[in-house]
């Protein structure tokens, strides 16, 4: 048996699938996965809900009667998210041949506890038992959405989020781990830094800072996108509100909401938008915040 040598990661929370057309978040070619190798940003995940959130029962599952709480998509003779294999060993996914499988191996070397920096390995888990180096910090797996399982990152202390979902080979939605961004604010009101953009994660408008999809920066306006983290901050990657592919479009602020009206008249990535064009309500199914708009004409 092998580790794998290759996962696919896809963001959900932040990468919120808002019905309107907004896309999932890429990890960039310029980051590393959680086992070395590098993602093109494309990646191998293509789900866009999270484990169970559509009502049904994910394909396979990975407890033997253990106490897991939550199914994952791959199954296997442990659970990864109850970690219950005995002392000395990890739940982890391994490549057997009969195919990708959740199973008990040891874990001798790792000694870094949650939310610490990390460097991914191919041949250990710097982590300790039971974590996993994502995003390089050693990340709890979580049942999407339970937020409550995640610690925060150190000496940050970013509060973690339970919205990473991992794809291995063709399985998506295989588990689900905490990431540890900082917050941030939209509409450049707390800004990120400047290789990140401020990407708003669910209906409540939480925000969270995620690094641009290219090493290159963000997109540019009405450029052709297909992730949520492809374009400059203050732009949004969706379809046109008349139809059409996704672009890089600006977002823009209608009140009432959580912030004061006056950022209306700011311009375009202030929470206003260009000359000539007016802010219009997204109404994507509760899935945006009330107060989220995209600029058109």
């Amino acid at each position: 048996m092998n580790l794998l040598q290759r996962r696919g990661w896809l963001l959900l929370g932040s990468a919120a699938l808002f019905a309107g057309g907004l896309l999932g978040v890429a990890c960039g070619p310029n980051k590393t996965n959680g086992d070395g190798g590098l993602d093109s940003g494309g990646g191998d995940s293509t789900t866009d809900t999270g484990p169970g959130q559509d009502g049904s029962k994910p394909d396979g599952t990975t407890s033997d009667g253990g106490g897991g709480s939550c199914e994952a998509g791959i199954g296997g003779n442990c659970d990864i998210v109850a970690q219950n294999c005995g002392s000395g060993q990890e739940c982890a996914v391994v490549a057997t041949d009969g195919g990708d499988l959740l199973q008990c191996i040891p874990n001798t070397t790792g000694s870094i506890k949650e939310g610490y920096a990390c460097t991914p390995s191919n041949q250990s888990n710097p982590c300790v038992a039971g974590l996993e180096c994502i995003l390089n910090r050693c990340a709890k797996h979580c049942c999407f959405g339970d937020d409550s399982a995640c610690g925060k990152s150190v000496p940050e202390g970013n509060t973690g989020r339970c919205d990473l979902t991992i794809s291995v080979g063709n399985i998506t939605n295989a588990y689900t781990a905490c990431t540890y961004s900082a917050g941030c604010q939209p509409f450049d009101i707390q800004p990120c830094a400047v290789t990140q953009t401020c990407n708003i994660k669910d209906s409540n408008g939480t925000a969270v800072c995620i690094d641009y999809a290219s090493a290159d920066g963000g997109l540019p306006e009405k450029a052709g996108c297909t992730y949520a983290n492809d374009c400059k901050d203050g732009l949004i990657c969706a379809g046109n509100l008349d139809g059409g592919a996704a672009i890089c479009q600006w977002e823009c602020y209608v009140p009432p909401g959580p912030y004061d009206a006056g950022i209306t008249s700011l311009g375009a990535g202030k929470g206003g938008c260009p000359s000539g064009e007016s802010c219009k309500p997204i109404n994507w199914g509760g899935t945006a915040p009330t107060w989220l708009g995209m600029c058109g004409k």
